[in-house]
């Protein structure tokens, strides 16, 4: 069976074009020849991306009339450095050459000089860590960014042109700014907001050109293909292969790949895209203030991504711990929201000194999009395996079930669950409460469980959970920390059970 195919990361990619370069020009040592061997070798990726660039010199050719070497058939061998001996010849005048100028044309490898007069300004920043090649560049508010080559590690970058363009960038992404009209993307997601007075304004990709006619817009870009989403009005879409440039509409979407340069049809998912930084107002969140909650975390976008912010008048602030993740925000159900990336990621947030309830009256709802179902993955957790807590909120072990469990007032542990499996991919609004006397268990304004509960146990753990639960400190547990994978918005907490009706009403609210 042939191994996975995948897109090959930028810096691999990168030295995938140095060591050709090399080979090019017969300067490459047995070292490094080692290590081409090694990364033909290993990745089926580093194969395809070799061989496809190096099909470069035919387009190039047809598109421009500089290159005349055949591109060479490349073989899927697993032996890489006999490979590249065998073919050493054909491969300095064609495939290396081919992968360096096409890299180039194709933008892959963007100036990393950032020159001349400034393009834009930072107009926002949460987390964001900005390079120009190996150098860190200012992602404060207010620095000029001028002509060249970026790439955004980590969080996330607002900026805005002198015309009005506002351009936001979500961690990694690799970009250039090449003129005050025109931004290359060659890698990453994008959401661009143009003003009437810049029409025209241009984002280009490796396989497409998007021009504006007064939009707003996503773009998600890599080597092999690009997406555009259009939010409002319209856009052109087209490439230099593809005399017939698409007109996409508000509410559409098209996929344009590298290698065939024909836009096609795609399901329009605005979803994908945070397009800005500001939490709007919403009718859902009106009525939860109004509801009068303990802590209600709109997971806001904050300057450095480790704030949770609690909107309740208590400011039960909280941290956020990202992990492994280039960024901790995404499109919520209501403006951002909590990503969180499971057990390989190892991100949550937690508040610490988190009240518990002082009677047996709670109530805990959150909009949740799950991307799997990790083993006992948590929504919100006032628990610890040895003491225990006040409320266990998330999936049911492997099943993937919505649960809830809390201690009453002797101590037992009393649990309600949901009968189907959470769905994934789609946004859930889920809540359970405690009167006194029963525990109740709902999912998108339904209930669907239900269980007798006398009273609550006074007992809990320091620290609220959330995405985690945590070892009865400020870690996560060992053996079964239920990361979530997915997105967490709106979190409330009442110290009151609300009614069959409020929770119906919240869920109707959401826009």
């Amino acid at each position: 069976m042939s191994e996975p195919t995948r897109d090959l990361p930028t810096p691999e990619l990168h030295r995938l074009a140095e060591l050709a370069e090399k080979l090019r020009e017969d300067t490459i040592s047995d070292p490094e020849l080692a290590e081409l061997d090694s990364l033909l070798a290993e990745s089926a990726a580093a194969r395809e991306a070799f061989a496809a660039l190096a099909m470069l010199a035919t387009d190039l050719r047809n598109a421009h009339g500089r290159f005349r070497w055949p591109a060479p058939a490349v073989s899927r061998s697993r032996h890489g450095l006999a490979f590249v001996r065998a073919h050493r010849a054909v491969l300095a005048l064609t495939a290396c050459l081919a992968l360096v100028a096409g890299l180039l044309w194709r933008g892959f490898l963007p100036s990393s000089a950032q020159a001349g007069p400034p393009v834009a300004t930072v107009s926002n920043a949460s987390g964001a860590e900005l390079h120009a090649g190996t150098h860190p560049v200012s992602a404060a508010v207010g620095a000029a960014l001028g002509r060249g080559g970026l790439f955004l590690s980590t969080g996330l970058l607002e900026f805005t042109y002198a015309n009005g363009v506002v351009i936001l960038v979500e961690a990694p992404a690799r970009f250039e700014l090449r003129d005050p009209a025109t931004l290359w993307l060659g890698e990453g997601n994008i959401s661009a907001r143009v003003p009437e007075g810049a029409r025209g304004f241009a984002v280009e990709t490796a396989s497409a050109r998007i021009v504006d006619l007064g939009t707003e817009f996503g773009v998600s870009a890599k080597a092999t293909s690009s997406e555009v989403h259009v939010f409002k009005g319209e856009v052109l879409v087209g490439n230099p292969a593809e005399p017939n440039a698409l007109r996409l509409t508000e509410n559409r979407a098209s996929r344009i790949d590298t290698l065939t340069s024909t836009p096609v049809g795609i399901d329009y998912a605005p979803q994908r895209y945070i397009r800005s930084f500001e939490e709007r107002a919403s009718d859902f969140a009106l009525m939860v203030r109004e509801l009068e909650p303990v802590a209600y975390y709109r997971m806001r976008i904050t300057p450095d991504a480790t704030l949770l912010l609690d909107v309740a008048d208590r400011r039960l602030n909280g941290v956020i711990a990202p992990g492994s993740s280039l960024r901790t925000s995404a499109t919520g159900r209501i403006g951002a929201g909590l990503r969180l990336g499971g057990p390989a990621a190892r991100s949550f947030a937690m508040v610490r000194d988190f009240p518990k309830v002082p009677a047996a009256a709670l109530t805990v709802c959150a909009w949740v999009r799950a991307d799997s179902r990790p083993r006992w993955a948590s929504i919100a957790k006032h628990w610890a395996k040895e003491k225990r807590g006040q409320f266990h909120f998330g999936l049911w072990h492997d099943e993937g079930t919505l649960e809830v469990q809390v201690q009453d007032a002797a101590g037992r542990e009393i649990g309600v669950r949901d009968t189907e499996p959470l769905p994934i991919g789609e946004w859930q609004f889920v809540a359970f409460t405690l009167d006194g006397a029963t525990l109740r268990l709902y999912r998108n304004g339904r209930e669907v469980a239900s269980g007798p509960c006398a009273g609550l146990s006074p007992v809990a753990p320091d620290a609220l959970g959330i995405g985690v639960k945590l070892d009865g400190g400020h870690a996560p547990e060992r053996s079964t920390p239920g990361f979530w994978d997915g997105v967490i918005d709106e979190l409330a907490i009442f110290h009151r059970a609300l009614s069959a009706a409020q929770i119906r009403a919240l869920h109707g609210l959401a826009p």
